[in-house]
């Protein structure tokens, strides 16, 4: 359930980090967290804003994982939480995230499937990068599928380099 009131704060909040007014947008969303503290919504926004624009994982990781607790249906902190994960080298942990994501409602195909090809290929297991890579590519069309058309090539060649190293 959307609660129209807080999104339209939540967009103001955005706009802010955005423009690099990073302590007004958290202070805003925070503020919104006294009048509705079970919002999933609320909670991505933040662990969003920890994730891409602080260096605070653990308060990314709360929000986040709160996002998911209240609204387990909602596929974004998935994928925020997927890719903070491989940030800080958890990449089994990142797959997890990443795959019950896509299970979510309306989840964006294209950037879950990226973020699991990264994190197999930080893995170092190619294949299933490759893999993950093509679907990324199946399901997108224009410039990010050059993005991943390299990304395939780049974990064939890791894999042959890796096949033949001694």
């Amino acid at each position: 359930m959307r609660i129209e009131w807080i999104e339209k704060y939540m967009v103001d909040a955005e706009k802010l980090i955005y423009e690099n007014q990073l302590t007004e947008g958290l202070a805003l969303l925070d503020k919104l967290l006294y009048d509705e503290p079970g919002y999933g919504s609320l909670h991505n926004h933040i662990g969003w804003a920890y994730t891409y624009y602080t260096s605070d994982v653990e308060k990314a990781m709360l929000h986040l994982k709160m996002a998911i607790f209240f609204d387990a249906t909602y596929a974004a902190p998935y994928l925020h939480m997927g890719n903070l994960c491989i940030r800080t080298g958890c990449y089994t942990e990142a797959l997890k995230y990443l795959n019950k994501g896509l299970t979510a409602l309306n989840p964006n195909k294209v950037a879950f499937m990226e973020s699991i090809a990264q994190a197999y290929e930080l893995k170092k297991e190619y294949a299933k990068a490759v893999t993950a890579y093509k679907d990324a590519l199946a399901s997108t069309v224009g410039m990010e599928s050059e993005k991943f058309t390299e990304g395939i090539k780049r974990c064939r060649k890791k894999r042959w380099v890796m096949m033949f190293s001694f």
